[in-house]
């Protein structure tokens, strides 16, 4: 019987291939939507899954509460994990661990090198105690991981890096190898692990032995006994005994702050623990190596795949009912010669399974594809769960789920006609058939539509607002060349100077980073005026020429005078205004005092005010923000190259010059440089993403609405036949009829711009919330949605509308 059911239901799709293709095609993109949104939600949500006792891993964090709000921070004082094992109960391991980026090289037989990673980029490389992998779980190929990183000057290698470092050497032949770090710190290779999965958001390849701190010029780089600074690479993880609450670990922590942190007057800290399956979501708690993924977006790409897959169902539903018309002679005659309704049911819902059949595997076979064209929004490791169980599974829920979401009404209504009406030529429906539920469902499929238009349009709108918007600084032509910490800090005061002598470059400066940069130094600063005021301020430091070379704007007194350490202050005027100070000209002499010390007095007099600019994205407003100099902290060298009447080819022999500059000063380091508005863009990449999701699913969306609307103006046409013929006979032009049927689905589109106007504002409008500068959602983005969703389906509908207004009538009156 099933084998009958889909001979004749193959058949049936043979005879109407276009029928048949286009609904292979709208639920193929239905399908696939849903599958590549699956594999990226899933894929997101077992990020750190597979480590054992993960119930019990928590990530030590703190938070430091004043008068300007409270700042969370992954971190904790680098002296805290050892009094944490001495002091606090219900750990059954403790470690710290801090993040490293180095350059490499080893000497086996032949000197190979390896260059640091980008600054831009995750480091890859921790400095770890042995604990660490009593934590989290590796599985080792070589070494032993209770002593691998006891001793100083020790490294443990993952796969492959030990491949890197080393060629096709196994695992054991690798134990006792030598690497050196950054030219001056020799390790010896004591153990080889197994790479982390995918979805892990320990990214880190080499882990070097703590106690190495001790006997080696890292020491200086850690506060080891410093309970007042934080630091962002550094990390404490955490696992609880059994049966012990995060609660109870954490009911010590007031007692164990009070006696031991050391924070600024008007300011508090809190130690909590963060459970280790929150690292990956949660973005309060910022650090340099975790890729965060945005949980509301999660859930936000499974609500567009389900409306897409919704959508390609309705499109499914309109076509098949209105090619169910042609079939009503089919069904009268299998009615007559005895057919029930539920084989009828069965019949057609079998035509349903062969085209979901055919989607799914366009959907299959198309999918990889598809990720690896949008591999930049895609995270690696996706494409290896696509033929994995769990989405086997999915794939099989789907194909029943979209089989009987797209089937049941068309095989219900078209298994409903009356064979004595169907016989005799009529539609055989049961009473008059008025079409609410298809036009309902059109409207439906074009409310969604009209949604993602106009989403699109708004974040169009505020991605060149953000692009374009002045933020009180130069940014064109400039160039951050970032330097190598670990040199003599005059080198590349000897750099820049001989940059400045090129004759393609307009303005050099050096600093510790540009004017906007995601992180800024943060520390507070005290006016002792009439009264005392206390306000967190963030840092830049630089040279007397990073004022002019960005084109900061002075609205009171001068720019700070050249020298090799703090001496003077430059505030903004917000800056300013929340030391007390209503005119910018009344802060110039003041004395402020700042938290942050470098050898020389903190007290330093405000020699000028600069226009307020922004230092971070328009995500934040602009905040209270001073600039002073330091030659040993400012490590990048801000170039402007000259424009005016410059070429491209005359921007790449600058560049080329700067390179050869650089290899002369540096010659064992890399060149790398990035522009700075490219950096401003960078800050935006979330929203840039989201603006390309929002587009595609757009044009998904709008696809398979029009290929519903495409079936819905073929059942019109169908039914209105002879009322076409006879106005056709009484004198109406082609025009007249075309007209006449589109009017109904322009009707449609306007109630669906009703619908989804309201929608839209709303979701766009808590989109929008989340920037401090904002663009206004304007009425012309409404007018434009409409009119081009309206554009559209009548481009759609003309077809069909011209179609039926040009036929003979003659032959749509005969047999009447």
């Amino acid at each position: 019987m099933l084998k009958n059911y889909f001979k004749v239901a193959w058949r049936n799709l043979a005879r109407n291939k276009t029928y048949a293709i286009i609904n292979v095609s709208g639920l193929a993109l239905g399908v696939c939507a849903c599958l590549i949104i699956y594999l990226v939600a899933s894929f997101e949500l077992s990020y750190d899954n597979f480590h054992p006792d993960k119930e019990r891993i928590y990530r030590v964090v703190s938070a430091l509460s004043g008068e300007r709000g409270t700042r969370h921070m992954a971190m904790v004082p680098d002296p805290a994990p050892q009094a944490m094992r001495d002091e606090i109960t219900g750990l059954e391991s403790i470690v710290l661990f801090r993040t490293y980026k180095a350059k490499v090289s080893t000497h086996e037989g032949v000197e190979r090198k390896f260059d640091m990673l980008p600054r831009e980029e995750a480091p890859d490389m921790i400095i770890a105690e042995p604990q660490y992998f009593s934590i989290l779980h590796y599985q080792w190929l070589a070494g032993n991981p209770a002593t691998a990183l006891q001793e100083p000057f020790k490294v443990v290698l993952t796969e492959s890096r030990a491949k890197k470092y080393f060629g096709q050497l196994p695992a054991d032949a690798v134990l006792g190898k030598t690497i050196m770090y950054n030219d001056s710190l020799p390790v010896t290779v004591s153990g080889v692990v197994k790479d982390m999965p995918a979805n892990s958001d320990f990214i880190f390849k080499d882990f070097i032995s703590f106690a190495t701190t001790k006997n080696s010029f890292l020491g200086s780089e850690f506060g080891m006994d410093q309970w007042g600074m934080f630091s962002g690479g550094t990390q404490a993880f955490v696992k609880l005994e059994k049966g012990v609450t995060p609660a109870r670990v954490e009911a010590q922590f007031p007692a164990f702050v009070k006696k031991h942190f050391f924070v600024e007057e008007h300011t508090t800290a809190k130690v909590t623990l963060q459970p280790l399956a929150d690292l990956h979501f949660n973005p309060d708690y910022e650090d340099n190596y975790t890729r965060k993924a945005h949980l509301p977006t999660l859930y936000g790409l499974m609500g567009i795949a389900a409306f897409i897959l919704l959508i390609a169902a309705i499109n499914f539903v309109n076509l098949a009912t209105a090619q169910s018309i042609e079939r009503t002679r089919e069904v009268g005659i299998r009615k007559v010669l005895g057919s029930t309704r539920s084989t009828l049911v069965l019949q057609f819902l079998s035509e349903t399974f062969i085209l979901v059949l055919l989607a799914t595997g366009a959907s299959l076979l198309f999918t990889p594809g598809i990720i690896a064209v949008f591999k930049s929004f895609i995270p690696d490791g996706v494409a290896g769960l696509l033929f994995s169980r769990p989405t086997a599974i999915f794939i099989l829920l789907l194909i029943v789920c979209t089989t009987l979401l797209a089937g049941v009404y068309p095989a219900l209504v078209s298994s409903a006609y009356l064979p004595a009406l169907s016989l005799k030529g009529g539609d055989g429906l049961k009473g008059s058939e008025r079409g609410y539920l298809r036009k309902g469902l059109i409207i439906f499929q074009f409310a969604v539509s009209l949604v993602f238009i106009i989403g699109t349009l708004v974040i169009s709108n505020q991605m060149r607002y953000m692009l374009n918007k002045d933020m009180g600084f130069k940014k064109d032509a400039i160039i951050a060349v970032p330097t190598a910490r670990y040199y003599p800090y005059a080198q590349k005061d000897v750099l820049a100077e001989r940059i400045r002598g090129i004759s393609g470059v307009e303005n050099v400066s050096v600093s510790e980073s540009t004017p906007a940069a995601k992180g800024h130094w943060g520390t507070l600063l005290t006016y002792k005026g009439k009264e005392k005021v206390e306000i967190e301020s963030a840092l830049e430091w630089g040279d007397e020429k990073f004022v002019p070379l960005y084109n900061l704007k002075l609205v009171a007194g001068r720019n700070v005078m050249p020298a090799d350490s703090m001496r003077e202050f430059l505030v903004n005027e917000s800056c300013a205004k929340a030391l007390g100070f209503r005119n910018p000209a009344d802060a110039v002499g003041k004395m402020v005092e700042s938290g942050i010390s470098d050898g020389s007095p903190t007290t330093c007099p405000i020699v000028g005010v600069l226009k307020d600019f922004h230092v971070q994205s328009l995500h934040e407003p602009i905040k209270p923000m001073f600039f002073t100099t330091n030659k040993k902290i400012s490590r990048t060298i801000n170039i402007r190259l000259a424009t005016n009447g410059k070429r491209s080819q005359d921007l790449k022999r600058t560049l080329a010059q700067i390179e050869q500059l650089w290899t002369a000063v540096y010659p064992n380091e890399k060149f790398d440089y990035t522009f700075f508005d490219a950096s401003i863009a960078r800050f935006y990449e979330k929203e840039q993403k989201t603006a390309a999701l929002m587009n595609t699913a757009m044009a998904i969306a709008i696809f398979i609405s029009c290929m519903g609307l495409f079936g819905l103006a073929a059942f019109t046409a169908r039914q209105r036949t002879r009322e076409i013929g006879i106005r056709k006979v009484l004198g109406a032009s082609v025009a007249n009829i075309t007209t006449m049927l589109s009017k109904d689905f322009v009707m449609l589109v306007l109630i669906a711009l009703v619908i989804a106007a309201p929608i839209a504002w709303y979701f766009m409008h808590r989109w929008l919330e989340g920037f401090a500068y904002q663009v206004s959602i304007s009425w012309w983005i409404y007018v434009i949605a409409g009119l081009t969703a309206m554009i559209i389906a009548l481009i759609t509908v003309s077809f069909q509308a011209i179609k039926a207004a040009v036929a003979d009538p003659v032959k749509s009156l005969r047999m009447e």
